[in-house]
């Protein structure tokens, strides 16, 4: 089984923000909210997971792989494994919406066939198969979201990582997208939220955790 989990990590900054002696699992199948204030480390915790930053102390396990002693031609391997949503969507403003999706399955060397189909499959589960010839700036906030899930989802990760994915969004939008990472939890994949919308959090009764100066609180 795949999990995540972080043993005693500590990682600050140069301004001493960051986290310190942070202990936890995420489970496969799991829904975690990861919430806290501005700079409490929420992102901090996101990139450790992806391997972007490294502890001053403790390790992050990420599937079979160990910070401690991952290799870096390795750390490609644990990005595929994860899918990535942000408040900025960071969609690719030059490609469509088809494109967009597909250009991350194309990279990790998908033949055209397989990429065609998949590509409309995840463009059905999001609801947006008639939107897949616009491009990115012809979509609404909401819509580009969906968009970054489904390309978020294409590889067929174990985990989902959200960063305040609802933050560019207004409160029904919001709760929509939050209803859609609430499907793909429930088809198998589990997913890490980190947002600061405590109305989100409280309409479902997933595990929270705190970050309070850098410290995880359950």
């Amino acid at each position: 089984m795949k999990n995540i989990k972080f043993n005693a990590v500590s990682a600050t900054y140069s301004n001493g923000e960051g986290i310190k002696k942070a202990d936890f699992t995420l489970n496969q199948r799991e829904f975690l909210f990861l919430t806290g204030s501005s700079g409490a480390g929420k992102t901090t915790i996101l990139k450790l997971i992806l391997m972007a930053l490294f502890p001053d102390s403790g390790d992050v396990q990420v599937g079979e792989f160990n910070s401690f002693n991952i290799k870096k031609n390795e750390i490609p391997l644990v990005r595929r494994q994860i899918g990535c949503v942000f408040q900025d969507f960071r969609l690719l403003e030059d490609r469509n919406v088809y494109e967009n999706i597909a250009f991350v399955l194309r990279i990790t060397g998908h033949r055209e066939k397989y990429i065609k189909r998949k590509t409309f499959k995840m463009l059905a589960e999001v609801g947006l198969t008639h939107k897949r010839n616009q491009m990115p700036h012809q979509l609404s906030g909401g819509e580009q979201q969906r968009i970054a899930i489904a390309r978020a989802l294409a590889n067929d990760p174990f985990v989902i990582l959200a960063d305040e994915p609802t933050g560019n969004l207004d409160a029904e939008t919001a709760a929509g997208i939050l209803d859609l990472f609430k499907v793909i939890h429930e088809r198998g994949t589990a997913v890490l939220m980190a947002t600061h919308n405590k109305n989100l959090v409280d309409r479902f009764s997933y595990r929270i955790l705190n970050l309070e100066n850098g410290k995880v609180v359950e």
